[in-house]
């Protein structure tokens, strides 16, 4: 009776995590990796699920250079798909980052802040565009994951300032989402390098806590 019962509770909890899967709507055309991480804890045990969007380069280029992002004259195109992903967030938290290369004739130091000050930029410049695509209003967040670590040998540092948005599908009360999305991206590394990348090669991810926008 007991394993009867036990087998009951397995397709029962298998068949509810298949329909939450399910429930989600397919990743848009712009995205080129579509990673969802369910029940991640944050230090107190509260949890949160998380869909990861990395988006293409068309979206990419429009974040390319400093006059681009300062002025967004042209605002990129959110499909039906995207924004039907975008309204089913309880909270949308953009990216930004740049790379690493930094402002002729500045030094080390005074070049990583410009570029820091350059992503904050990134990220509230995304959010602005991600609110302008919602339907019905979601809080939207803006992190900062600053600076790229120099690569000896690269050339093409395109690839550094990804277009990345986080999608938080749940979450508990009072749940630290800091907590909760570093321990997402950890966990998952492996199976995402992605994750890897954005927490330890940038300069202002690698720390305990994220820098997050006002």
């Amino acid at each position: 009776m007991g394993l009867v019962a036990f087998s009951g509770w397995l397709v029962y909890a298998t068949t509810s995590e298949l329909n939450r899967v399910a429930q989600l709507p397919p990743a848009p055309p712009q995205v080129v990796r579509d990673i969802v991480v369910r029940d991640v804890p944050d230090q107190s045990g509260r949890r949160a699920s998380f869909r990861i969007l990395l988006f293409s380069d068309e979206f990419r280029w429009r974040l390319s250079s400093y006059e681009q992002v300062e002025r967004a004259s042209v605002q990129p195109f959110f499909t039906p798909e995207m924004k039907e992903v975008l309204g089913k967030a309880e909270e949308i938290i953009a990216v930004g980052a740049s790379s690493e290369e930094i402002p002729a004739g500045a030094s080390p130091t005074e070049g990583r802040a410009r570029e820091e000050r350059r992503a904050a930029r990134r990220a509230d410049q995304i959010a602005a565009w991600v609110r302008s695509a919602l339907s019905e209003p979601v809080p939207v967040r803006k992190l900062n994951i600053g600076h790229h670590t120099p690569t000896p040998g690269v050339r093409d540092t395109s690839d550094q300032r990804r277009v990345v948005i986080i999608l938080v599908l749940d979450h508990d009360k009072d749940i630290n989402i800091d907590e909760a999305l570093r321990e997402a991206m950890s966990s998952e590394s492996r199976r995402a390098p992605i994750f890897e990348t954005l927490l330890t090669k940038y300069s202002l991810s690698s720390g305990e806590a994220f820098a997050w926008v006002p």
